[in-house]
């Protein structure tokens, strides 16, 4: 994770780093800020002639942070002279791990842009995400058949036919990049997921109704049996006062503390937004929890699917 480090050299915003040129360029400004915030020049850290360290051209070239120059042992050394914070060293710590290879979604560059990028970053990053959506059943969760519809409902907007025909190459790449996303859920080390989802999203009939129905049976398994997932609806009745700040939320957290924190705002197949400052965080994330404090109970939840399935069982299938 990197939130922390992106607020001290002033890049609060922006998307986590997504590949190992990224994650050290990080570094190397990180280096700089914290060397320039001890009132130093590159010459004085120099002058220290520590092994560890090394000469000026060294330490330049470490803030320059090219791949085949940022030595591991030398960051932490540096680290260690500038006396930086101890949750500042884990993030670089993780920083590190990332400037040792490719990430797997490099491979998918064609369908990625600078804000998917971030978004997948965060989710490998992450010990902890709470989702909360009022239209879609989070990417996360979705199924092949409903994530097909979902794409080709937006696809199939565009009026000129061979538009829409050079997209379907594109959706079909993102039908692959979204589903490998959710392989992370299944790791040893995979994240816990906390989910919320409106009565709404759940209703919607996305794909006709046997692709609604596999959808449906998809989140009450996971609901029910993995251990790392937590699914909760939320009944329409309980939003007609008060609506979530935002209809499509997603809180990572890389730490089992409050620090390091970031939420994604999520906008209908346009990319989304990303926030880091504390004070920016808390809104969301008081929403979410508000929304979870007035969702349905596992038990509730359940036998909400169950009969939304029933439901759409009934009837032609479409």
């Amino acid at each position: 994770m990197s939130t922390q480090v992106l607020a001290l050299i002033g890049r609060e915003g922006q998307a986590p780093p997504a590949s190992p040129r990224a994650a050290a360029q990080l570094i190397g400004a990180l280096l700089r800020h914290l060397r320039e915030q001890r009132g130093l020049t590159l010459g004085q850290v120099a002058a220290r002639s520590d092994p560890a360290i090394g000469a000026l051209a060294t330490v330049q070239r470490c803030e320059k942070a090219t791949s085949k120059t940022l030595k591991e042992e030398r960051v932490r050394a540096l680290l260690r002279f500038y006396e930086a914070p101890a949750e500042i060293r884990e993030e670089v710590e993780t920083l590190l791990q990332q400037t040792r290879g490719e990430q797997w979604w490099t491979h998918y560059s064609d369908v990625t842009g600078d804000i998917m990028i971030g978004l997948l970053a965060l989710e490998a990053q992450s010990k902890v995400i709470k989702t909360c959506h009022h239209l879609l059943i989070p990417g996360l969760l979705q199924t092949a058949g409903y994530a097909r519809a979902v794409m080709e409902d937006f696809y199939n907007a565009y009026p000129s036919p061979k538009t829409r025909e050079k997209n379907r190459a594109t959706m079909e790449r993102r039908l692959e990049l979204r589903l490998r996303r959710q392989h992370m859920i299944d790791q040893p080390d995979g994240p816990e997921l906390t989910a919320v989802i409106h009565e709404v999203a759940v209703r919607q009939v996305r794909g006709g109704r046997n692709v609604m129905r596999e959808q449906l049976r998809h989140l009450h398994n996971f609901a029910e049996n993995k251990p790392n997932v937590h699914i909760r609806i939320l009944p329409a009745s309980a939003t007609r006062s008060k609506l979530p700040v935002h209809p499509a939320m997603t809180l990572f957290k890389p730490h089992d503390c409050a620090t390091g924190r970031t939420i994604y705002l999520e906008d209908m197949n346009r990319g989304g937004t990303f926030y880091s400052e504390p004070s920016e965080v808390e809104v969301y994330q008081a929403s979410i929890d508000e929304c979870w404090g007035t969702a349905l109970t596992k038990q509730e939840t359940l036998d909400f699917l169950l009969e939304c399935i029933a439901d759409l069982s009934t009837g032609s299938a479409e």
